[in-house]
């Protein structure tokens, strides 16, 4: 199992090679895997050695750390304006702003020419592409004559593939693909670079057209993937994210329906993990605030809380959320441990999703989300989360936009719209150890076919 995320770093990416892991045994499969070390992942993600707890301890892992070479390339980079600035004596008569900005007509092509150079060298297929021929010569070292039977890798980071599709050459056996996220349909995965940018797409084509198996984790990625690569009609799957009920204290998997209802305290709106990127909550926080300046909702009504980093460099967007801060709508609380989130998507009244803009995306969270047993209510009404929404009765979702939005919460505070848990028995269709039943058939599948030939 090549996993670049992988516990103890408590990354979303984790938590599906976990909950595999956990479960393989039970179907005749023993895994071993291929990660890094929790201080050279990136982006930097927290570690949480209970998380690292869950993984079995018969479960070989076998960690190899790199060096991330544009990070080195940047701190030398800084070491060289030190020394210069030392060295060299300011000029008085020297404009410091004009001399920030180039002249007209001039630069623009070298830059695009060092972006070219700079994410060819070092951030192709992604910035995690420095663990890959380490992770190759490692792991061909130590294997010695205990060849897998099946290599399985889950990306992103795409590097993960080519470090897969590397080993399953090396190994010869048959290659099965994770689609935890899209790749080149990714509306966070681009380069500015057109030749990047094609370079990209034939290197998904290439690892997708050796692959014995390919698998999605939404029914809408999948297609998306039999749509560009029409080979893999006859061997691409989906198998959602789930959770893994062993994991989680008594009390944080639902089972059974409970009731909620709006209480004199009104609905508090839970999001737990970060907010970045697209998964901005400026659109919401801005219908909070036009229905507070409307008169149309009160914070005893309904209330937003962010559990985990907000990373986001929206000025617009900070400028609502302490607006409806002074005002009691909203409070920020810094990231918790894992367990310690899980206590508190338990605790919560409603659980927040943000999706806006991803269509082929499921946010892995939303898993745990859905273990509680408590309603979601999604911002993002298209594509594969608000269909998996939808289709078992988890919550309620809206657009991300403004006017859609609004409605949504006056009807929520007002008692037309319901806010009603899952069923048990949707619920525990996520479980891993039934997931991980699909995923051993596909390696039965994929192990027969290549003893055969």
């Amino acid at each position: 199992m090549v996993a670049y995320y992988f516990p103890p770093v408590a990354a979303s990416g984790a938590m599906r090679p976990l909950g595999f892991c956990r479960n393989l045994a039970a179907y005749g499969w023993s895994p071993r895997v291929l990660t890094t070390t929790p201080d050279c992942v990136y982006p930097v993600h927290t570690v949480d050695p209970k998380l690292g707890e869950r993984v079995p301890t018969e479960v070989e892992i076998i960690r190899v750390p790199y060096i991330d070479q544009f990070q080195r390339l940047l701190r030398f980079r800084e070491m060289l304006r030190g020394v210069i600035r030392r060295s060299v004596p300011p000029d008085p008569e020297k404009n410091v702003e004009s001399a920030a900005v180039p002249a007209a007509g001039t630069g623009t092509g070298r830059a695009a020419i060092k972006d070219l150079l700079l994410d060819w060298a070092f951030a192709f297929p992604d910035r995690q592409c420095g663990w890959h021929r380490q992770a190759v010569r490692t792991m061909l070292a130590s294997v010695g004559k205990d060849i897998p039977d099946v290599v399985y890798a889950t990306g992103g980071p795409w590097t993960s593939f080519r470090v897969g599709a590397t080993l399953a050459e090396a190994f010869n056996r048959p290659l099965v693909l994770d689609y935890r996220d899209p790749w080149n349909c990714n509306p966070y995965y681009s380069f500015s670079s057109d030749t990047l940018t094609k370079k990209s797409r034939a290197a998904e084509a290439q690892v997708c057209q050796t692959a014995s198996h390919v698998i999605a984790n939404t029914e809408e990625l999948r297609e998306r993937l039999i749509k560009e690569y029409g080979s893999l009609q006859d061997r691409c799957t989906w198998i959602p994210n789930g959770f893994d009920r062993q994991t989680l204290a008594p009390g944080q998997v639902t089972d059974g329906r409970s009731d909620l209802s709006p209480t004199s305290a009104g609905y508090e709106l839970c999001h737990f993990g970060t907010v970045y990127g697209k998964r901005s909550p400026r659109v919401l926080l801005q219908a909070v605030w036009e229905l507070f300046q409307e008169n149309q909702l009160k914070p005893e009504a309904i209330r937003l809380r962010f559990v985990g980093g907000w990373d986001t460099a929206d000025q617009e967007c900070e400028r609502f959320a302490v607006n409806l801060e002074k005002h009691g709508f909203l409070r920020r609380e810094p990231p918790v441990s894992h367990s310690v989130c899980l206590r508190e998507m338990q605790r919560s009244s409603v659980l927040l999703v943000l999706q806006p803009d991803s269509p082929l995306q499921i946010p892995a969270k939303i898993y745990e989300y859905i273990a509680t047993g408590r309603p979601l209510l999604l911002i993002g009404g298209e594509g594969a989360t608000a269909n998996l929404v939808a289709r078992h009765g988890l919550g309620v979702s809206s657009p991300n936009q403004v006017t859609r939005i609004k409605s949504l919460l006056q009807s929520v505070a007002d008692g037309r719209q319901q806010l009603v848990p899952p069923e048990a028995a949707r619920v525990n269709r996520f479980e891993y150890h039934s997931l991980t039943g699909e995923l051993a058939a596909i390696f039965d599948a994929v192990d027969r076919t290549k003893t055969s030939q």
